[in-house]
């Protein structure tokens, strides 16, 4: 499954990084942080926001992807106890279902 990164205009996620439960945003952040999503001059330029809570924080992690055309994904990851895998297919969907209607207004 990939992600439709072009799709996709920001990404803001808040976890603690020493949580199990924190693995999916971690990784997520591995996968977007790239060189075509971090030069600002480029096509797929992601605007990337992290939020690192503090060793003792008992609030689950959580996603927010925000897409062309103003549509919102808020993903809590920790309170749905999602894998890597889960959070990309959310996230896929929502990107296919932008690039569907983009291709379709032509």
């Amino acid at each position: 499954m990939t992600i439709p990164v072009q799709t996709i205009t920001s990404l803001r996620t808040s976890f603690n990084p020493f949580s199990k439960s924190a693995r999916p945003c971690r990784l997520l952040l591995s996968i977007l942080r790239n060189p075509n999503t971090a030069s600002a001059s480029s096509p797929t330029h992601i605007d990337i926001k992290v939020k690192q809570l503090p060793r003792v924080s008992t609030e689950q992690p959580e996603v927010t992807v925000a897409f062309k055309g103003g549509k919102e994904l808020k993903i809590e990851v920790g309170k749905r106890q999602m894998k890597i895998g889960d959070v990309i297919e959310e996230i896929a969907r929502v990107g296919r279902a932008i690039e569907r209607e983009e291709s379709l207004k032509g």
